[in-house]
């Protein structure tokens, strides 16, 4: 499974945890349900973005890391091929896009522990 597609499923958990909205009224999640988002969600949403970020930010021997794609890229360029090199660095551009998403995530994590269970 490729990082965006993770990243995609911790957003939609984060989502699903947080609970929907009505137009009219706002819901209030049941303290069961919020009682289990804290204890299970959380911590699994949590432990997903700080390996995502771990591994983007990894060295140049972490496989899909920054580093190592920026590696690629520049032994592409040394042998001459051009087109992988393009490839790779917009592969490098998705990588800075989902580090912003993953600190955005962390963010609201943030908020909805703050806000409903009682973390500082």
């Amino acid at each position: 499974m490729n990082i965006s597609k993770i990243g995609g499923l911790v957003i939609g958990l984060l989502l699903l945890g947080a609970g929907t909205a009505s137009a009219q009224e706002p819901s209030t999640p049941s303290p069961e349900k919020v009682q289990k988002t804290c204890t299970e969600r959380v911590p699994r949403v949590e432990a997903k973005v700080k390996a995502l970020t771990d591994r983007i930010n990894g060295t140049a021997e972490t496989l899909g890391s920054k580093k190592w794609i920026e590696q690629r890229a520049a032994e592409a360029r040394k042998d001459g091929n051009t087109a992988r090199a393009d490839v790779l660095d917009a592969r490098l551009k998705l990588r800075d896009a989902q580090l912003v998403k993953l600190g955005k995530t962390s963010e609201r994590i943030a908020e909805f522990k703050t806000k409903h269970c009682g973390a500082k």
